[in-house]
């Protein structure tokens, strides 16, 4: 992978609050927050650094999960698991990697397959680094490509 660059981060965090309501759940002192949307929304200067493909039929799904226990909010390592299906419950491949930048900034892609109006169910869990916790979701959004 390419040197990593803060655009990524910055932009998913401008995406969460343009494409849908906030997307996030709480448990205890940790934050899931997530969101889906097609990869063209990417720059190719971004595709081309984390080596996704642009495509009217790749969509992204972005997770980080924030620990708000000390004074300043930080994304935290986690285990997550990932499961997605189309409404006919055949399983979605998605193909996951966790990115680090700095000191403070972990976040998690799923890149997928998607056709014009598909629905598609997802069903989220994380596990923050030595923490007990689990946040879980499932979520539902459907996708347009024309």
């Amino acid at each position: 992978m390419k040197k990593p660059s803060y655009t990524l981060i910055i932009f998913m965090l401008f995406m969460t609050h343009v494409s849908w309501a906030e997307q996030k759940i709480s448990v205890g002192h940790y934050e899931l927050h997530y969101n889906t949307f097609p990869s063209t929304f990417l720059s190719k200067e971004i595709a081309n650094t984390y080596q996704i493909t642009r495509s009217k039929s790749r969509g992204i799904l972005s997770i980080s999960v924030i620990d708000k226990s000390q004074e300043q909010p930080i994304a935290v390592e986690s285990e997550v698991k990932i499961m997605a299906k189309n409404l006919l419950n055949q399983e979605k491949e998605i193909k996951f990697f966790k990115i680090v930048e700095g000191n403070n900034a972990v976040y998690y892609l799923g890149t997928f397959a998607m056709n014009n109006q598909e629905d598609i169910n997802f069903s989220l869990s994380a596990t923050p680094v030595n923490s007990d916790i689990e946040l879980t979701t499932k979520f539902s959004r459907e996708f347009f490509t024309d």
